[in-house]
């Protein structure tokens, strides 16, 4: 192996790193696609891509994504279905009161560069390597405002697995037909 230069001065890392966690953060809006309804009825939402711009995690997705590449790890879906119009609405209220001279005009492109207030929580999960994981997702859509003053409520961690209820899980060889 060849010798590294100045080795001795590299600082040994741990394997931990900060990482946002639950609470509220003001964030901007990145990316934003339409998925309009196909003909299987599926579609009519919005997939919004966000980074928090403000406080000890500014740009905190951009740098994952510029480290790590891949997908961008931070979105959420905001559905336009007849049955989800208030919630939209909400959204898109939230939209105009934390960006001054906004008015939501239904071109999602113009979402792209706007400021929101993200209520983020925890949930929990198995990676692709049957492991239990944790990752944040948006649990509630705020004004920056909100925010900035502190007006909302950290969620409480949704666990897999809750009071007392059981997961099994069944091992399948490669040569077994499945039990259901």
């Amino acid at each position: 192996m060849k010798r590294i230069e100045n080795y001795e001065n590299v600082q040994a890392s741990t394997g931990e790193f900060a990482r946002p966690t639950a609470g509220g953060y003001v964030c901007k809006i990145i990316d934003v696609k339409d998925f309009p309804v196909d003909d299987k009825g599926k579609g009519d939402y919005l997939k919004i891509e966000y980074d928090i711009v403000e406080g000890e995690f500014e740009g905190y997705y951009k740098e994952q994504y510029d480290k790590w590449g891949g997908n961008w790890n931070a979105s959420f879906i905001r559905s336009y279905k007849e049955k989800a119009l208030g919630m939209f609405k909400h959204f898109t209220n939230c939209i105009e009161k934390s960006n001054s001279n906004y008015i939501w005009n239904w071109n999602e492109t113009t979402l792209i560069g706007k400021k929101i207030g993200l209520v983020l929580g925890e949930e929990e999960y198995i990676n692709s390597q049957g492991n239990l994981r944790v990752k944040l997702v948006v649990k509630e859509i705020k004004t920056v405002g909100d925010i900035i003053n502190g007006e909302f409520k950290v969620p409480v961690i949704k666990k897999l697995v809750d009071n007392n209820s059981v997961v099994n899980f069944v091992e399948i060889k490669d040569d077994e037909e499945l039990p259901f």
